[in-house]
């Protein structure tokens, strides 16, 4: 992977242009779980996005051929799955409830929650530098729940889970993409994802009409194209390069919020959110700097 501050314009560009559209992909499928209101149980919405995940999957399996998906490392492809699983039904209870800048903004927490996982469960090596944003991210947290001051409800608090459940998968990736090509990842996620989600869905299962085949689309197809763009972002340019354009997500969900729900994010969720990023942000340009071997050995950590 080419450094982001030395990468070519030309590399640059195209990385920017697909972390756009992660952004997009992004704010899609979020607010299409909040149009659907709850319609559905969230066990059913993530067995629908697993079966249109494996669809789209097959044809790039089939040109590589099914040998190439072979693991010695099942056991944590589970593992993966399951944090995912969990990640998204608490996030898709939520939407049902919250508006969906609000949860947006409260996932900016993921980095933040993969920086403990790396330095408390992967015994990577984590200064004070990255601990000390940690912590402002959480203060950032506070600023939008508000604890004493208004209500905490269970919605605000699925997404906080939703985050560190997401942490725990990002951290289990990171392990299985030391051996495992990233298709081999996806293609397991979603097949594991199907007998998983197939048994709570059918106890829960609420027939889809015509009329919900455009959302459970979008929200199949915009949450598969996330995937897909931000590893092509990342393609060319580090995550410190690109991971700014992320931000697109909160106000492109506060305008479909507000144009299809009549949503209104207050000063609060705004602050807070740009808080939670800039913490993010800078872990992750720590992160890059360390990877990048760019400090002698002997100083100080990030």
């Amino acid at each position: 992977m080419t450094g982001g501050g030395s990468a070519p314009p030309s590399q640059f560009l195209r990385s920017a242009f697909w972390a756009i559209l992660t952004a997009i992909s992004f704010a899609f499928m979020m607010t299409s779980v909040r149009y659907m209101d709850g319609k559905f149980d969230a066990f059913q919405i993530v067995l629908f996005r697993a079966l249109i995940g494996i669809l789209l999957v097959i044809p790039l399996v089939t040109k590589s051929g099914f040998g190439t998906l072979k693991t010695d490392k099942m056991p944590m492809h589970v593992v993966r799955t399951l944090f995912a699983l969990f990640a998204m039904a608490t996030l898709y209870y939520a939407l049902a409830e919250i508006p969906v800048a609000q949860a947006i903004a409260l996932t900016f927490l993921i980095p933040l929650f993969t920086t403990i996982a790396a330095g408390l469960v992967l015994r990577e090596s984590v200064g004070i530098h990255r601990w000390g944003a940690t912590l402002v991210g959480f203060a950032g947290a506070m600023v939008i729940i508000r604890p004493g001051v208004i209500d905490i409800d269970l919605p605000i608090m699925l997404v906080v889970l939703s985050s560190a459940l997401y942490a725990g998968a990002w951290s289990s990736v990171k392990i299985l993409t030391r051996t495992d090509s990233p298709a081999v990842t996806v293609f397991w996620l979603n097949v594991l994802m199907l007998p998983l989600t197939a048994i709570p869905a059918a106890f829960l299962w609420v027939a889809p009409d015509w009329s919900d085949a455009l959302p459970l689309m979008v929200m199949a197809l915009s949450g598969w194209s996330a995937h897909f763009c931000q590893a092509r972002a990342f393609e060319h340019s580090d995550a410190s390069a690109v991971m700014p354009f992320d931000f697109l997500r909160l106000p492109l969900g506060a305008l479909f919020g507000f144009v299809l729900f009549a949503e209104f994010i207050d000063i609060w969720t705004w602050s807070g959110a740009v808080i939670i990023f800039v913490a993010g942000y800078y872990i992750t340009l720590r992160e890059a700097r360390r990877s990048r071997g760019s400090k002698p050995s002997g100083q100080i950590k990030s």
